[in-house]
């Protein structure tokens, strides 16, 4: 007879090609950043970091979505997504990771002051766009970086506490009692979604 697994294993194989392609990965990243990164091209530099920027924020979004997803599905009180819910808990695990990616390569471009990527960082842009200079009070590097830190903070949080509450209903049989206590801590931590 066979037996239920509790835990997925990857295969041997299937960690060789992830640590080959991650691999693969890294050294295409190194050298785009020494080749265009540091390049002394203004537009070089723009290119790479610009992409880097928006497939970090991207991945990290994607990440994010199958969180807000759990959080949707449990305000909506849908029992449809139990069979299933365990996916979008594993993808979520990867926001505190892809976050802080993104979080590095967000605060570089506004410290190094790459203007050409945010036309608010560009001092003397600024005061001569009405537009601009209005909007100065939140498009600034201290504004953007408080925020910045603020939300993948929180939903790195909000991930984590909707998957240690989801592990709880594992550790034992529920009777109506502790079943409604549980529904009930679930349905606030995912309003409490930032």
């Amino acid at each position: 007879m066979a037996s239920i697994r509790e835990q997925f294993e990857i295969p041997g194989k299937m960690k060789t090609w992830s640590l080959a392609l991650i691999g693969v990965g890294l050294v295409a990243l190194l050298a785009g950043l020494f080749t265009k990164g540091f390049s002394s091209d203004e537009h070089e530099q723009a290119h790479f970091w610009g992409t880097l920027m928006y497939n970090t924020i991207f991945w990290t979004l994607v990440c994010n979505a199958s969180m807000f997803f759990i959080c949707v599905t449990t305000l909506a009180m849908g029992g449809w997504q139990q069979s299933f819910r365990r996916i979008p808990e594993a993808i979520s695990t990867m926001v505190p990771i892809f976050g802080s990616i993104t979080f590095v390569v967000l605060i570089y471009v506004v410290v190094s002051d790459k203007h050409h990527i945010y036309n608010w960082l560009d001092q003397e842009a600024v005061a001569k766009d009405p537009i601009l200079l209005g909007k100065s009070g939140f498009l600034n590097p201290k504004f953007f970086i408080i925020w910045t830190t603020l939300a993948i903070g929180l939903w790195s949080l909000l991930g984590y506490r909707m998957r240690q509450i989801s592990r709880e209903a594992d550790e034992a049989p529920m009777d109506q009692q502790t079943g409604a206590s549980f529904i009930w801590r679930n349905t606030v931590r995912a309003a409490q979604a930032p």
